[in-house]
């Protein structure tokens, strides 16, 4: 079916709209800074209200809709957060360094409703993608958050003069590489999968249409890096011509047909044979497929709660609700109630020990489940009763004290901190038994925060990443907090080394003035059954353990 005229002038209106921007900045370059960027931002957010306005009429499926109205409102913010760095904040200011790191928000998180979006290519309706991708959004916000907090440690820009001097020179560190890694990763991921699901031959042939704005994009930034500010990119600036691509990439992929939407409504009923019709609120026929039988706004409305029987019975009417009305439909049911009558004769007997045998299969599903996940959560709460104890402690016995107070809830905190993550360890465990070593990283990670807010120095240092047996994982997480519990609340610094190298994980710990140092027969038989070594030694009040674990874990 082709597009409606609504969809194309109201797609036209867009394009026009980001096209003036421009002719705005070409004739507005001398005027005042204000004038031009808030004529650029409600040129831009108009184009996107448009669109988005486009996903709520159009697209069928509720969660494709969600998923492109957030990349609407990502462009909307985009936009926004640049109008307000060039037009409210002074020039090379704190808040404008930090709104400048902020643009990566958006443009960080936009790649996952549109990659979510994609994902629902070739699926069945009632088929939802895996919650397992919403994952995603972990990464995404360690990027965002590592640009948000480059001020401390500058991995994503590094500032020669420091960040107050940002504006005279710098340069670009790891972080940002792996933030545009992680857009250009996701979006190769977004055209292959297009191209792997495109399984319609009629939607084969407009394939090519996704493709035509990120050639329009490959050509704008071309011309940026040719001719600098001097081509098109002096009148379209990146992260413009970013949102262009990224919203028209989506709208094409609507037009091609590879996203469902309700376009032409009146091509789709005068092909259709089936019984079928939408009626307004009012009563009135607004669409109806050519049928034999002829329905009455009462029919239509009484048949949302219980279907109307039509000619004897032969033909039976159904409706739903729908913005603006309700839609209705007809099946002929007569071959369904001889066959009815059929089994109604013979089948009684039968049904009713299938019934039987589907109520004792599903208890005895239910009884296995329910034991399984008995011995998941027990063995979860054994594995962290220590701490689960420990935090029960410290809150039956709080200290009066302000001070004494405040540092007792942050031991609390590391000690829940260990909790959650090996819980989470463990029950990823569970569902798959090998492990990628980005979730160690992480737990230990969130627990060295910690540590820092209980007024204790602490450093990571991970290196290396890979996927890995479980046991590994969870042996080098229970090492590192026996270790840190052990040393806290004497020891003043903790640095920790995290090594991935050709399956291998060797963990490292230096703690400064430990409490007591760790048993060096600590986890002896968890480390002996992985094949692993722990080395421990105090040289001058500093404690040095080393855990290394070889490729394989328990099966070395």
């Amino acid at each position: 079916m082709r597009n409606s005229k609504q969809t194309r002038r109201l797609n036209c209106l867009c394009i026009i709209l980001v096209l003036l921007i421009g002719p705005v900045r070409f004739f507005l370059r001398g005027a005042e800074s204000v004038t031009f960027n808030f004529l650029t931002f409600a040129l831009f957010t108009a184009a996107a209200v448009i669109w988005i306005f486009q996903l709520q009429r159009r697209l069928l499926r509720p969660e494709i809709r969600k998923n492109l109205i957030w990349v609407g409102l990502l462009i909307i913010l985009w936009m926004l957060l640049r109008t307000i760095k060039y037009v409210f904040t002074p020039k090379y200011s704190v808040a404008e360094r930090y709104l400048w790191y902020l643009y990566y928000l958006p443009q960080t998180f936009l790649m996952l409703p549109m990659l979510f979006s994609v994902l629902q290519i070739g699926r069945p309706h009632d088929r939802p993608i895996s919650r397992r991708w919403k994952l995603l959004y972990l990464p995404a916000a360690v990027i965002v958050v590592g640009i948000l907090t480059n001020d401390l440690h500058q991995l994503a820009f590094r500032f020669p003069a420091g960040p107050e001097n940002y504006g005279e020179e710098y340069t670009h560190g790891p972080l940002y590489f792996a933030s545009m890694a992680w857009v250009i990763v996701l979006f190769v991921a977004m055209v292959a999968i297009v191209f792997r699901r495109c399984a319609v031959r009629d939607n084969r042939k407009k394939l090519w249409m996704p493709f035509v704005p990120l050639a329009v994009g490959l050509l704008c930034f071309a011309s940026f890096f040719v001719m600098q500010n001097d081509g098109i990119i002096s009148l379209y600036k990146v992260p413009e011509i970013l949102c262009f691509v990224y919203a028209a990439f989506m709208e094409c992929l609507i037009l091609a047909r590879l996203l469902p939407s309700n376009d032409s409504y009146d091509d789709l009923w005068n092909a259709s044979s089936i019984g079928a019709g939408i009626m307004a609120r009012d009563g009135s026929i607004r669409y109806s497929a050519a049928q034999k039988s002829r329905v009455t706004p009462e029919q239509v409305r009484t048949a949302e709660h219980e279907a109307v029987l039509l000619e004897d019975g032969s033909i039976a009417l159904r409706s739903h609700p729908i913005r603006g009305g309700y839609g209705f439909w007809t099946e002929d049911v007569s071959e369904i109630n001889r066959l009815n009558r059929e089994l109604a004769e013979t089948g009684d007997v039968l049904a009713e020990e299938n019934a039987m045998l589907e109520a004792e299969n599903k208890l005895a599903e239910d009884r296995v489940r329910m034991e399984q996940q008995d011995r998941l959560y027990s063995g979860i709460a054994g594995s962290v009763k220590a701490q689960l104890d420990g935090i029960s402690a410290l809150l039956d016995d709080l200290p009066e004290d302000e001070a004494a107070f405040e540092q007792t809830m942050k031991y609390a905190c590391i000690l829940n901190t260990y909790v959650k993550r090996r819980s989470n360890l463990l029950l990823l465990f569970h569902q798959n038994r090998k492990l990628h070593s980005t979730e160690l990283r992480l737990a230990i990670a969130e627990s060295l925060e910690y540590v820092r807010l209980y007024g204790v120095k602490a450093h990571g240092d991970f290196s290396g990443e890979a996927v890995l047996p479980g046991e590994l994982l969870l042996a080098a997480y229970g090492l590192f907090e026996a270790a840190l519990e052990a040393a806290l609340p004497e020891t003043d610094a903790v640095f920790l080394r995290l090594q991935i190298k050709d399956g291998a994980l060797t963990l490292r710990m230096e703690l400064n003035s430990p409490r007591v140092c760790l048993e060096k027969n600590a986890m002896a038989e968890t480390i002996a059954a992985l094949h692993g070594t722990l080395e421990t030694a105090l040289e001058e009040q500093t404690e040095y353990v080393c855990l290394t674990l070889p490729a394989g874990g328990a099966e070395a």
